[in-house]
């Protein structure tokens, strides 16, 4: 475990209560929780942030996939996607 450092903190009275049912009832410290709730939060933002790049990635390829097809002209493009995505060693089955 990481060095810990003492710090004081400003919340308002119902977070103060709410954190030290939570250590109560975990039979913990309140600063463990404070702990895990800042790890937690963190977590999520992470997998916020993974999500919204992912979903960019995705309407970058519908985005080029939509500019082919218009070059392209009238191609199965569904079909395709399909074959190849029940083809692929990571698609589905």
């Amino acid at each position: 475990m990481a060095a810990k450092t003492r710090v004081n903190i400003t919340v308002d009275t119902e977070t103060l209560r709410l954190a030290d049912r939570l250590a109560r009832a975990r039979k913990t410290s309140r600063s463990a929780v404070l702990r895990e709730g800042v790890h937690s939060l963190a977590s999520e933002h992470e997998r916020q942030k993974a999500d919204a790049a992912l979903l960019e990635r995705q309407r970058e390829a519908v985005a080029t996939m939509d500019r082919l097809a218009q070059k392209a002209g009238n191609w199965p493009a569904v079909e395709i996607l399909h074959a190849w995505r029940y083809r692929s060693p990571g698609g589905r089955k």
